[in-house]
């Protein structure tokens, strides 16, 4: 670890190390603190590096990766490549103990500014793009239904039945753009209520906009479920996040109509990659969280559309 570090400068291979998770480190030298990551090849830490750098430029809260004692931003090492970063001090927006209105409202237009700048890039074409609806349809429904009991099976084939009638045509005419792709609260970084930093651009894909929206409604969702009252509050922050996202950037109204109905794909994405991962017990916590807001549409549903339509008035 030593050896590659030292490939940013003597100083860095002096650094103590710390694994974070899986193909991510800590690294720090006295007061100063560095992320460094492994990346798939060079095109991908040449990408995020162009966007990092023209994202700073246009004043989003973005840490750019560092050159190498070779002038390239990334470095090569026993057949892997890896980036390093500056590590944005603040507080992980997963480790806040509530997430309330104002924290909604925060994050909303975060995202709203941060996709602004994204539908601006003009080197988007160089990303993969990312088919929400394929990839459901092709991976995680099938491994949800193999996996899923009798009883449910009703109840997915219902699920089925309702996304197919609901979802379909209006998906084709959803916008579409440069997407973050894991804006989940773990990738924000708060200080004095605001978000001082995005983190993790290397998911970035030309996907549906309202994508990341949904995905972090999702994720909050998903880590405060187990809490009765919290979950009770949920359907009130995500209007706050929507309400936070359209002041800063208009959501249409087909992106309204078919946020729940994205926000069921998301799960089964999450169904299928907990079995995948061997994680039965988090993949019940999934298709719990599936059923519970498909239990609720008929009372989201409205509260999500005239949400959208009266920040729009």
């Amino acid at each position: 670890m030593k050896e590659l570090l030292a490939k940013w400068g003597s100083k860095f291979g002096r650094a103590d190390t710390q694994p974070l998770v899986d193909g991510v480190w800590r690294c720090c030298l006295g007061d100063e603190a560095y992320i460094l990551k492994r990346r798939s090849n060079r095109t991908r830490a040449l990408e995020e590096y162009d966007l990092l750098k023209w994202l700073s430029e246009h004043d989003q809260p973005v840490s750019l990766l560092l050159h190498t004692k070779e002038g390239v931003p990334w470095a090569e090492y026993q057949g892997s490549f890896f980036v390093l970063y500056p590590y944005l001090p603040g507080i992980p927006g997963d480790t806040l103990v509530t997430r309330s209105h104002s924290w909604a409202s925060e994050a909303g237009s975060t995202l709203a500014r941060l996709h602004r700048c994204l539908a601006d890039y003009d080197a988007h074409t160089g990303f993969p793009g990312f088919d929400l609806f394929h990839e459901v349809s092709t991976y995680a429904w099938p491994v949800a239904q193999s996996y899923s009991s009798e009883k449910l099976h009703h109840r997915l084939h219902e699920l089925g039945q309702t996304i197919s009638e609901q979802l379909v045509n209006p998906y084709e005419a959803l916008p579409r753009q440069l997407i973050h792709r894991d804006f989940h609260p773990g990738n924000l970084v708060f200080r004095d209520e605001k978000v001082a930093g995005i983190l993790d651009f290397d998911r970035v894909r030309i996907g549906i906009r309202v994508f990341d929206l949904c995905y972090l409604a999702t994720s909050v969702l998903s880590s405060t479920f187990s809490d009765l009252g919290r979950r009770e509050e949920w359907p009130s922050f995500v209007q706050e996040l929507i309400r936070g996202y359209a002041r800063e950037m208009p959501l249409g109204k087909t992106e309204g109509h078919v946020f729940l109905y994205i926000t069921y794909l998301i799960q089964l994405l999450f169904v299928a990659y907990h079995l995948d991962a061997g994680d039965t017990k988090r993949a019940d916590v999934d298709l719990a969280i599936l059923f519970w807001l498909y239990d609720q549409q008929e009372y989201l549903q409205p509260l999500i559309d005239k949400t959208v339509t009266e920040v729009k008035e």
